[in-house]
């Protein structure tokens, strides 16, 4: 298991720019990831031009012929330029629309530098953030789903995973109809709303009881299963044998 995607970090910014300065072609030896918070601006990589508005990544790796235009416009941008482990490999495109989430937007609002610092563990703080980030985006191009709305309910789902999740509820965290919400979950995972619930609350039930800190009511309150038994069917249904067997075994 890869826990680290980031070697090292030699230019970090997080920064307000009332006109956006260019970048004249260079091939770079590094990784540039970087993204835009507010404003827009344009980069070439290999010749190629791409436009970033609010929420677009570039991510060009070393090699990448890149620069970028001035533009006399406000610009709020975060980049990093970084390097990896020789076996990482990222399956990222140049060009990222959209993929700026809220929780990263929040994330990079806690770390303000406008560049990086040798005091109080600024590095070691940027790498970690950093590397939450690039694993964030890991999981979304494993999900291989593009609509914003579907996104939302997934990421909304692994930050509530211990609550009482129903279609009501998800449905108003995207302000859609619960009909709506419903089919277009369907559409694009090819599992039903309820299913997928299920099947997250039961993985970490999973990893909970292998753990052997809670007990197995325990386990099944946690995750917002009030009746023992319903959580012990579901359980079966989805993991092949009862909560009981599993400790058992582990």
């Amino acid at each position: 298991m890869q826990y680290y995607l980031v070697e090292d970090i030699s230019h970090y910014c997080n920064v307000i720019l009332k006109k956006c300065s260019p970048l004249h072609p260079s091939t770079i030896p590094y990784y540039d990831f970087s993204f835009i918070l507010e404003g827009s601006a344009v980069y070439y990589a290999d010749g190629v031009r791409i436009v970033l508005q609010k929420n677009d990544a570039v991510f060009l790796p070393p090699g990448t012929i890149r620069s970028r235009e001035a533009r006399d416009e406000s610009l709020r941008f975060v980049s990093f330029n970084f390097t990896a482990p020789e076996d990482v490999e990222f399956p990222f495109p140049a060009y990222m629309p959209g993929c700026i989430t809220a929780d990263i937007r929040k994330l990079v609002s806690l770390y303000p530098p406008s560049h990086l610092s040798s005091f109080y563990h600024a590095k070691e703080k940027c790498v970690n953030m950093l590397n939450y980030i690039l694993f964030e985006l890991l999981d979304a191009s494993e999900l291989k789903c593009d609509n914003e709305h579907v996104m939302k309910i997934l990421y909304y789902i692994e930050e509530h995973i211990t609550e009482d999740l129903t279609l009501h509820t998800i449905s108003k965290v995207v302000n859609l109809s619960r009909e709506y919400t419903s089919y277009i979950f369907k559409k694009e995972t090819s599992k039903t709303l309820t299913a997928y619930v299920n099947e997250r609350k039961l993985l970490l039930a999973k990893e909970l009881i292998l753990g052997g800190e809670m007990s197995l009511v325990d386990v099944a309150h946690y995750l917002g299963y009030d009746n023992y038994n319903y959580f012990c069917r579901m359980f079966k249904r989805y993991l092949e044998t009862t909560p009981m067997g599993l400790r058992q075994k582990g």
